[in-house]
C-alpha cells in the first residue's frame, strides 16, 4: 500500500555517480565506495514508492557507499511499476485548499494519480513483492553476500520489508541470517506491535513525530516495544523520533528549507552510523 504522502515531496540536485546493471534478474543501481577503497559490507537499498530510478533514491544510495564504505544495490523490486515523480506536482493540486478558480484543476489531477496509484497498490502488494525481495536477497548473499555483511536500508514502502526482513525467518540453505542488520526512516504498512515484536536482527528507525502514515502513539507503542527487547533479550534496537519530521523526510524533503534538510541530515548520519557499527563485527 501506498498513501499520498508517498508521492509529495521534492526533486533533490546531483548527478549519481554509479552504474546500472541486471543483478539477479533485475535492474539494478550500483554505487560503489569511494575510488580505491574495497566494501567493508553491501547495503540493499529498498525503495519509497517513486523507485529505484528515482533521482533521490541513486543519490541517497550514493552516500550511503560513500560513508560506510560499503556498495549499495539498488533494485527494481517493483519490476517497473514505481509511481512516477510527475505525480508530485499533481498531488500538490490535489491537496491545495480548493478554490473557485483551483477546482477544474483538481480533476485532471485526480484522475493523473488514480490511473498510477492503483496498479500500483496492485502490482506492489505484499504478496507480490515479497517473493520477489526474499528471492534476490538469497541470490545475493550466496554470491555477492558470501564474505562480506550485508545490511537493508528501506524507506517508505521498502520500510515494512526492512522490518520483515529483521523478523529473520528467512535464512540461507545452510541457516545463515540474509542480513546482519537493517535501518528504515519512515516506514510504510506496518502492523504494530506485530512487526515490532517479530523484530530479531538489528533494526534502527528513523520517524518524525507528525507522519500522517504512523500516528505519533503507534511510534511510541514500536518504540516501547524495541527498547523492552533491548532490556529483556539484550537486543540491539533503536527508534529516534525527529520533533516536527514528516513523511518521507528522508528521501523527498524540501531542499530549500533548512528544517528539511535538517530532518534528512540527521536520518542519513544515523544510517550510517548505524550500517558502519554493525558491519564493523562482520559476518
Amino acid at each position: 500500500m501506498a498513501c499520498r504522502e508517498c508521492i509529495t515531496g521534492s526533486l533533490h540536485e546531483g548527478t549519481p555517480t554509479g552504474r546500472v546493471e541486471t543483478i539477479h534478474g533485475l535492474p539494478t543501481y550500483i554505487t560503489e565506495p569511494p575510488s580505491g577503497q574495497a566494501p567493508k559490507g553491501i547495503i540493499i537499498f529498498i525503495p519509497d514508492a517513486v523507485g529505484w530510478d528515482f533521482v533521490n533514491n541513486r543519490l541517497l544510495a550514493d552516500k550511503y557507499a560513500k560513508g560506510t564504505n560499503s556498495r549499495v544495490y539498488l533494485p527494481d523490486f517493483m519490476n517497473g511499476s514505481a509511481l512516477g515523480q510527475e505525480l508530485f506536482p499533481a498531488m500538490d493540486t490535489l491537496l491545495t485548499k480548493s478554490t473557485w478558480t483551483n477546482t477544474m484543476m483538481k480533476v485532471p489531477a485526480f484522475f493523473q494519480v488514480v490511473v498510477q496509484f492503483i496498479p500500483f497498490l496492485i502490482k506492489n502488494r505484499q504478496s507480490v513483492a515479497w517473493p520477489t525481495i526474499t528471492k534476490w536477497t538469497h541470490a545475493l548473499r550466496a554470491h555477492e553476500g558470501t564474505s562480506l555483511p550485508v545490511g537493508a536500508a528501506g524507506f517508505c514502502w521498502g520500510g515494512k520489508y526492512v522490518f520483515l526482513l529483521c523478523h529473520d525467518a528467512e535464512k540461507t540453505a545452510d541457516g545463515k541470517s540474509l542480513i546482519e542488520c537493517g535501518f528504515t526512516a519512515h516506514p510504510s504498512n506496518l502492523v504494530i506491535p506485530a512487526d515490532a515484536e517479530g523484530v530479531k536482527l538489528p533494526c534502527s528507525v528513523s520517524i518524525g513525530d507528525v507522519d500522517f502514515v504512523m500516528p505519533v502513539a503507534q511510534v511510541n507503542q514500536m518504540k516501547e516495544i524495541l527498547e523492552k527487547k533491548n532490556a529483556d533479550e539484550g537486543a540491539k534496537h533503536e527508534v529516534v523520533i525527529i520533533p516536527g519530521a514528516t513523511h518521507g523526510f528522508a528521501v523527498r524533503g524540501n531542499p530549500y528549507e533548512e528544517k528539511a534538510i535538517e530532518h534528512g541530515r540527521q536520518a542519513e548520519v544515523q544510517a550510517i552510523d548505524w550500517f558502519n557499527k554493525w558491519f564493523a563485527k562482520g559476518t
